[in-house]
């Protein structure tokens, strides 16, 4: 049995089960979306759209629309694509989108004006469009900054756009102190099957403590961290960036570089389970990783983080292990060098890679 963070992602993810009141309430019947002759059903879109609006308390900006597109549309790749840019965690690989793999699914268009469903269109798929289309319409700036922002503030919005996508609300009386993962003792999970999920999981955890479901809306988290910790969202704390160039590597380029962040660190620990102290992962202050691509030999990246102290960057140095994404390729070597912390794989030697994660400046995200 998972301890601690069952509660925040891992019985959203099917881990934990745990009994359920069984209620039975009155309820209109789900909308139908297409008729007997294959064709959308308007009033049943209008439902739907009503349905949404109601559920959120928030109106649509322009009145949207749905399209019905065949499994063979010349749109359909473009629009799995642009799904995959906003995915939460990023993917260790990725294969090219496939015409099977849109079959039921909804896409809210990048005009903003309506969702695209591959015929017949799964109910819940159109319910998540809309939501998805609601947030765009009514905070366009953060959707649009969310599909290119890269590394850890980039999976924040992503995250929370997705959890807002799948209906994550906060019920009566929500406390934002309920649940902070960094006051755990220990965070002690068994491996997950769906872990890859923990991104979005610990995004709806964040909106269920809200008591303004519009707020991280309006002023958006700027990292995992705050996710995890409603408190210093609240509080308005600033993950640092670590600035200063990646070293120079003979036959290498720079494949990656951008910040890891709590969230996938968490999702590492879910996908092979273990366990790690909250405050350990609560001193974290801000990380970067770095990915080269080679002409020859093994990958090669390195990896800095900042803590809050020395006592625990020595604690987050030991617990690497098991934090690290598995796109980092093992073996590696890690030290901890006064509160900031360096991992280094390939043939990229801890000496080198110690001068530069001291010589990197630490700045307040802007």
């Amino acid at each position: 049995m998972a301890r601690g963070i069952a509660a925040l992602a891992l019985a959203s993810l099917g881990t934990v089960c745990a009994p359920q009141a069984i209620r039975v309430a009155n309820r209109p019947p789900d909308p139908v979306l297409v008729d007997a002759d294959g064709s959308v059903d308007r009033s049943g879109v209008d439902a739907l759209i009503a349905e949404v609006e109601r559920a959120r308390g928030l109106g649509f900006v322009q009145h949207p629309t749905l399209e019905l597109v065949s499994i063979d549309d010349a749109r359909l790749p473009a629009l799995l694509a642009s799904a995959r840019a906003l995915e939460a965690c990023p993917r260790a690989t990725v294969a090219p989108p496939r015409p099977a793999d849109a079959a039921g699914r909804c896409f809210a268009d990048p005009s903003l004006e309506w969702i695209d469903c591959a015929a017949p269109p799964d109910l819940g798929e159109a319910r998540r469009a809309l939501r998805r289309l609601l947030d765009a319409q009514n905070y366009p700036r953060l959707a649009r900054t969310a599909a290119s922002l890269p590394g850890d503030p980039g999976v924040a919005l992503r995250a929370l756009l997705a959890a807002s996508a799948n209906g994550a609300s906060a019920p009566a009386g929500a406390n934002g102190d309920a649940l902070d993962l960094f006051d755990l003792p220990v965070i002690d999970v068994e491996r997950a099957e769906r872990a890859s999920e923990g991104c979005v999981a610990i995004a709806e955890h964040f909106l269920s403590t809200q008591a303004d479901r519009e707020a991280p809306f309006r002023n958006p988290p700027r990292s995992t961290a705050e996710l995890v910790s409603p408190k210093r969202w609240r509080a308005g704390e600033r993950p640092v960036v670590l600035v200063g160039a990646p070293p120079a590597i003979a036959g290498c380029r720079v494949a990656e570089d951008a910040s890891v962040g709590v969230a996938r660190l968490l999702v590492a620990l879910l996908a092979t389970g273990g366990s790690v102290p909250g405050s350990t992962l609560g001193g974290w202050q801000g990380d970067r990783g770095v990915r080269f691509a080679c002409d020859a030999g093994p990958e090669r990246w390195l990896y800095v983080a900042e803590l809050a102290d020395a006592e625990r960057a020595a604690a987050f140095a030991g617990a690497l292990p098991r934090l690290l994404p598995a796109e980092l390729a093992r073996p590696f070597a890690a030290q901890a060098i006064g509160r900031r912390v360096v991992a280094s794989g390939g043939v990229v030697d801890l000496p080198r890679a110690r001068a530069w994660a001291v010589a990197l400046a630490s700045e307040p995200l802007r």
